[in-house]
């Protein structure tokens, strides 16, 4: 008889746990519906001189949009730009996307000037290549947009230069 109570109790501490074990409600990253909840950055779609030679089109969150646009001021932590790679000058369908998110002071190696760098298919799954990823977006962000008016912060916004060869 005691056996009952028991069991219903451990029965409500396992509906408990596994309530709470649940995976969160996060869309990842970066929103599903990025065009509409982020702020395009850049006149539309753009042929970039790097990507692959894709198409872009790049989208910023609320901390990343006034640094980008203006550069004028910090970005602060948690700024991040996405950029949306295409194979078409009409940027119909998503091939790929690039992610740039603004950390805090002194979390990467100094090469990384506090940014992280990350690639996600169209379906928004992480790739994983740690040949390219970061390594690659560092060198190009360090040599094409590391400061006015080349860039900034490491950034290449809309109206920068690009930097004579070396």
């Amino acid at each position: 008889m005691a056996r009952a109570p028991m069991c219903r109790v451990v029965l409500l501490v396992i509906a408990m746990l596994s309530l709470s074990c649940r995976e969160p409600d996060d869309e990842g990253p970066f929103p599903a519906d990025f065009e509409r909840e982020w702020t395009e950055a850049r006149d539309g779609c753009t042929l970039s001189h790097d990507h692959e030679l894709r198409y872009i089109r790049v989208f910023a969150n609320d901390g990343a949009l006034g640094p980008y646009t203006q550069q004028d001021s910090p970005y602060p932590v948690g700024a991040a730009l996405l950029k949306a790679e295409y194979d078409d000058p009409e940027c119909t369908e998503v091939l790929s996307f690039v992610l740039m998110e603004k950390l805090e002071a002194g979390t990467t190696p100094a090469e990384e000037h506090d940014w992280t760098w990350r690639r996600f298919d169209a379906q928004r799954r992480e790739i994983f290549d740690r040949r390219a990823i970061p390594t690659t977006c560092i060198d190009c962000h360090a040599w094409h947009c590391e400061e006015p008016p080349y860039g900034w912060d490491y950034t290449c916004p809309p109206g920068s230069t690009e930097p004579t060869p070396r």
